[in-house]
């Protein structure tokens, strides 16, 4: 397993725009916690393993285009379990 790739596009004092990368089945984002709350918009879809502090883990099912909303102070780590590779940006909202 190897880690996901972080390519942050843009950044400034309303917003920061970050597209995440799975290139290989396994590869995760590494524990983080989300400092605002934030937008996933899924480009290519994907299956997600999603770690939590608790020691729980549950499946994410992202399907392309569709976005979903995530909350300030979520603490996980993300693993690409799917049989692609996936992307999807991630939008934090700052303000």
């Amino acid at each position: 397993m190897g880690a996901a790739t972080a390519s942050t596009v843009d950044d400034d004092d309303r917003v920061r725009v970050t597209t995440l990368t799975f290139d290989e089945i396994g590869d995760a984002t590494g524990w983080h916690v989300h400092e605002h709350d934030y937008v996933i918009v899924p480009v290519t879809g994907g299956t997600f393993e999603v770690a939590d502090p608790d020691g729980g883990k549950h499946e994410l099912s992202q399907e392309a285009g569709v976005p979903y909303l995530g909350q300030a102070g979520t603490e996980h780590d993300v693993a690409n379990v799917g049989a692609a590779a996936a992307v999807f940006v991630e939008i934090e909202l700052k303000r």
